[in-house]
């Protein structure tokens, strides 16, 4: 029995003092690279001019390409490295070297191969897309995130260092969340909200009822943009469906357009998706809850309301905010980052609703935001979807701000 004791002392001593299993590279090795594109994609065709240029400045670098659309088996392993990666839905080109995947193709693109190159050809690393092949499990430890990017950033006073696709998205988020804003499904609703609460003598039962419609727009409007992203992140990668929401963003683009034409021809712009006998309906809900007595049955009724009002915001805008989930489920980001980029988007879509209720409960005056606004949101929303079709269809690299 000592001697199985000892002999079993032995192993675990060998195999606790042995090197980790994995598909390291020594120093001054060879370093692998591994290309993912589609030949109909322009990005793929500069990336792999730049690697058969690498090819003739380093001689310790193989590189394997992979053509994902024509090989059902190169489909697969791309997918497997995606999975690896936690980058489902990302489109080609994607490169491969060591630890670290590299999305999209830029001069900053070109840094970083340059600079992977140097660093894994010095020091020991793990070959991921090796393990895949050699149907190894990939660990969590083995996938890195550059850490000496020095391009594509710019500093922001209190934030620090920024990428530019982050500023491309929240960009983005301004742009189509203050054009989503200016609709007047939600902009007449809100004014006669306001006028109702002006003929209220108590000021804070005034605030507390107009905050809490903004407040329940805010979350209904964020429930439903993180479940459009949630399906977008599920079906993003897959091509039929992005032709599908470009072929819906272009329509409904061009009916934006043709709401601005029809719209310059009358001094008044309304909302097209209820009828006289809706609004009358909703002006009469809101007085009822404007009179009623007890605050927590007003509240309740003040936050159903707001809760329906989205549905028809949803359909005045025509689908932008579906877009813009798109947009974000074509970047690979955490989802804490997701839920950010949505907040902002819903902070400036609600922004002129901020205005003109602040105002108002201020200055004890409903002012509203000029038609001439309304009918600028039917032109810019319809050139931003058809804008963002044509991408989908078209130049997919775009919507991923690579």
């Amino acid at each position: 029995m000592k001697i199985w004791k000892t002999f079993f002392l032995l192993i675990l001593i060998l195999w606790t003092l042995s090197p980790p299993f994995q598909n390291a590279v020594n120093a001054e090795n060879q370093v692998e690279l591994y290309f993912f594109y589609d030949d109909a994609c322009t990005h793929c065709v500069d990336e792999n001019i730049y690697l058969d240029e690498l090819e003739t400045r380093y001689e310790n670098i193989v590189i394997h390409r992979y053509e994902v659309m024509e090989s059902q088996q190169n489909a697969i392993l791309f997918q497997q490295v995606r999975d690896a990666f936690d980058k489902r839905t990302a489109l080609t080109p994607f490169l491969v070297i060591g630890g670290v995947a590299l999305i999209g193709f830029s001069e900053q693109t070109k840094t970083d191969i340059d600079n992977l190159i140097i660093r894994n050809s010095a020091e020991d690393h793990v070959d991921v897309v090796g393990k895949i092949l050699g149907g190894q499990e990939v660990l969590p430890s083995d996938i890195e995130f550059l850490r000496f990017s020095t391009g594509d950033y710019v500093n922001i006073p209190l934030i620090g260092a920024v990428a530019i696709d982050s500023l491309s998205l929240f960009f983005a988020a301004l742009v189509i969340g203050i054009v989503d804003g200016f609709n007047p499904c939600a902009m007449w609703i809100l004014l006669f909200l306001v006028t109702m609460l002006l003929n209220m003598k108590n000021v804070a039962r005034r605030w507390l009822l107009g905050l809490a419609f903004l407040m329940t727009s805010a979350l209904v409007y964020f429930l439903i943009m993180v479940a459009w992203l949630n399906i977008g992140l599920t079906i993003a990668a897959i091509v039929w469906v992005r032709i599908l929401i470009a072929v819906f963003a272009i329509v409904f683009g061009i009916f934006n357009l043709r709401s601005f034409v029809k719209s310059t021809k009358t001094k008044e712009i309304g909302c097209e998706v209820t009828d006289e006998t809706s609004r009358t309906k909703i002006r009469d809900r809101i007085k009822k809850i404007i009179n009623e007595k007890n605050l927590v049955f007003a509240l309740l009724g003040i936050m159903v309301l707001a809760a329906s009002v989205n549905l028809l915001e949803l359909a005045c805008s025509a689908g932008l905010p579906l877009l813009y989930t798109q947009i974000l489920a074509y970047n690979q980001l955490p989802v804490a980052i997701y839920y950010l980029y949505i907040f902002v988007y819903i902070f400036f879509f609600l922004l002129d609703d901020i205005i003109v209720f602040s105002v108002a409960m201020i200055t004890l005056q409903v002012t509203g935001i000029s038609n001439k606004y309304a009918k600028i949101s039917h032109l810019a929303g319809g050139i931003i979807m058809i804008a963002i079709g044509i991408l989908l269809i078209f130049f997919p690299q775009i919507i991923m701000f690579s």
